[in-house]
């Protein structure tokens, strides 16, 4: 028996073919949404190392997270990267720009619209389930591995609903703060500023002529690539020694580094402003008042007169939103963020300040008597100490000044000691080499040599002499005789050894050493 297929009804502009099977499936389509290649310099290690995780990276979910300032680079470094390691992906990148710092940030349901349509589909669905689904079944059904790059993030909730389900492809995100949650866990990149070198490259290829100024104007622009590129823009109606005159008021820098609304730092850093809390807000502001280089946690807590628990709460999440570097419980801001944050309004802010003096001179008093352990603190800490202090037309305290005393003293005790135990290992030497070339050859000879006999009790000795020039738990009231003993000890050094060898010929020099070193034991008698 015959079967025959009729269609009877309508008009017909062309013959009917009968098919098998009619498959209304679209074609996978290869997004190509990567931007252009721009303007790159430097950051070599890290390109290196995002590209090698593209390649090589395991997971069912492989996601890495480039994050830091805004305006540090993390996009141009991430469109970079997607453009060396394309070959990876024949299944297309895929590329949304989320906002997230912007007054009304992409939602995950309008980047899945944008997504769906750079996949083929021109009318996705209404349902934000029936979205995410189709979504992740066009991922999967994709040619080949593909790269979706989601920029400018601010919270884990724009970017987890993107993610592929295919342990194929691969997502890369950039952030201004460090993102994560029980589904989005990235292996984070830290994006820095850029070192001396590759900014003066930059502004070099941006003014498209070398200048010894470009160092100078680097310097002003913090090594920030967006405020580089601000700079490069600048330079087309002034020279690089004009603009680093323009740049050199640092009350000024910020509205000087502005040219336009897509291309200034301030604008940059408001962005990020906008999202901090009030708490954070106002420890941010009062950080931009401090004077000196970095604080410490407890500088930090009398800076803002509240618990230090929750001044560490505050400035760990200043630190994730990268408006403050944190390293080893030192905190410090970008130059131009803290331009940015003295320029925010705050309540007390004189009386923050004449906290933090306080803070420097009660720290300074509750040091013990050590010498090291007092000079290990000034050393991180004078600079903050009088900084602080000048910032409220105020003395140094009389605690901050002693141990200021004792850290110059300790200085003084170390160079000079060193000073005589070189002028001893260069009398040793002579034992070895009659004829030397030079103090650096001989000391590094002096240890692969075999100590003669005769030498062993003047190398025991001096052994102990620069034992004794890192000896901890040295207070004021020992100093005068522990380096009474250090003088003797040098002389019956130096003469050990011109009995061996002969006069050292820096006999004068010594002695005038071991003169230096009673002098300062006198004046660590003083009454401070």
């Amino acid at each position: 028996m015959e079967t025959e297929n009729s269609i009877t009804g309508g008009s017909f502009a062309a013959g009917v073919l009968q098919v098998g099977t009619l498959s209304l499936d679209k074609p996978s389509v290869r997004p190509s949404g990567l931007p252009p290649r721009g303007l790159f310099v430097g950051r070599a290690p890290l390109l290196a190392d995002l590209v090698t995780e593209l390649a090589t990276g395991e997971g069912p979910l492989l996601v890495s997270a480039l994050a830091g300032l805004g305006g540090i680079g993390k996009t141009a470094l991430a469109v970079e990267a997607a453009h060396r390691a394309r070959h990876l992906f024949p299944g297309g990148v895929l590329f949304v720009d989320l906002r997230g710092y912007d007054e009304h940030p992409v939602s995950s349901e309008q980047a899945l619209d944008t997504l769906l349509r750079a996949l083929g589909e021109p009318l996705p669905p209404e349902d934000p389930a029936a979205k995410q689904h189709l979504y992740r079944t066009r991922l999967a059904t994709a040619a080949g591995p593909l790269l979706l790059i989601a920029d400018n993030a601010s919270s884990p909730d724009q970017v987890t609903p993107l993610l592929p389900g295919d342990p194929r492809h691969r997502t890369l995100v950039t952030s201004r703060h460090v993102l994560s949650d029980r589904t989005l866990t990235p292996r984070h990149f830290r994006v820095g500023t850029l070192d001396e070198d590759e900014s003066r490259s930059l502004l070099t290829e941006l003014s498209g002529r070398p200048d010894p100024a470009l160092a100078e104007v680097a310097r002003l622009c913090g090594h920030l690539p967006l405020a580089l590129r601000v700079a490069g823009a600048l330079m087309t109606d002034r020279t690089p020694a004009e603009l680093a005159a323009d740049l050199a008021d640092a009350r000024e820098r910020l509205t000087e580094l502005d040219y336009g609304p897509d291309l200034a730092v301030r604008a940059a850093f408001d962005l990020s402003h906008r999202r901090l809390t009030p708490a954070e807000a106002r420890l941010f502001a009062l950080l931009g008042r401090h004077p000196g280089p970095d604080l410490s946690l407890g500088a930090a807590t009398a800076l803002a007169d509240l618990p230090e628990r929750e001044t560490l709460r505050l400035l760990r999440s200043l630190t994730r939103a990268h408006l403050v570097d944190a390293d080893d419980r030192r905190y410090r801001q970008h130059d131009l963020v803290k331009l940015h944050a003295a320029e925010q309004p705050v309540d007390g802010a004189e009386e923050a300040l004449i906290r933090l003096a306080r803070s420097y001179e009660a720290a300074a008093a509750a040091l013990g008597p050590d010498l090291r352990t007092r000079n290990d603190w000034l050393s991180v800490e004078i600079e903050n100490a009088v900084a602080a202090h000048a910032a409220v037309r105020s003395k140094l305290g009389r605690h901050v000044v002693a141990a200021l005393q004792d850290g110059i003293t300790w200085t003084l005790l170390q160079s000079y000691i060193h000073q005589a135990l070189a002028i001893g290992y260069y009398g040793v030497s002579r034992c070895y080499l009659p004829a030397p070339e030079g103090l650096g050859e001989l000391l590094a000879n002096l240890g692969r040599l075999p100590p003669r006999p005769a030498l062993d009790g003047v190398h025991q000795l001096l052994k102990e002499l620069a034992a004794d020039a890192n000896r901890a738990e040295l207070t004021r009231d020992t100093l005068p005789e522990y380096l009474g003993l250090l003088v003797d000890g040098l002389r019956r050094f130096r003469a050990a050894v011109e009995r061996i060898c002969g006069p050292l010929g820096q006999d004068a020099e010594l002695r005038e050493l071991e003169a230096l070193l009673a002098h300062v034991a006198e004046g660590a008698t003083g009454d401070r």
